[in-house]
């Protein structure tokens, strides 16, 4: 499997896959009634462990690596692999704070539907 994006503990993001192209995070999925999530989505993981917090710079890049792609695409929801992939997916975990992320993105326009 590999995602678009990775960013490490420390905030240091590593690109696998061009945003144009279709990247293996996913696997079996759904969003909104659509099968097949690696033909529509741009994956970003967090490196974790489940355990602990993710990172102040985690945070920080995930947000701003965020705005760049709306930049580019014309992006609308956010979703973790849980919500797309119940009972086999479970990141980005309940360590993940969403209601930091969004708050960092006010005024993005972009919401998650769960």
């Amino acid at each position: 499997m590999s995602a678009h994006f990775l960013i490490r503990r420390r905030g240091e993001l590593c690109q696998f896959v061009g945003t144009d192209r279709r990247a293996w995070h996913a696997g079996v999925s759904q969003f909104q009634g659509r099968e097949r999530c690696n033909d529509f989505s741009i994956g970003i993981e967090l490196e974790g462990d489940g355990e602990h917090r993710f990172t102040q710079p985690q945070y920080r890049r995930l947000a701003a690596l965020t705005r760049l792609l709306c930049e580019r695409h014309p992006l609308r929801w956010l979703a973790g692999h849980s919500d797309i992939a119940p009972g086999r997916k479970h990141d980005p975990g309940p360590r993940f704070d969403w209601n930091r992320y969004l708050c960092d993105l006010e005024g993005m326009r972009l919401s998650r539907p769960f």
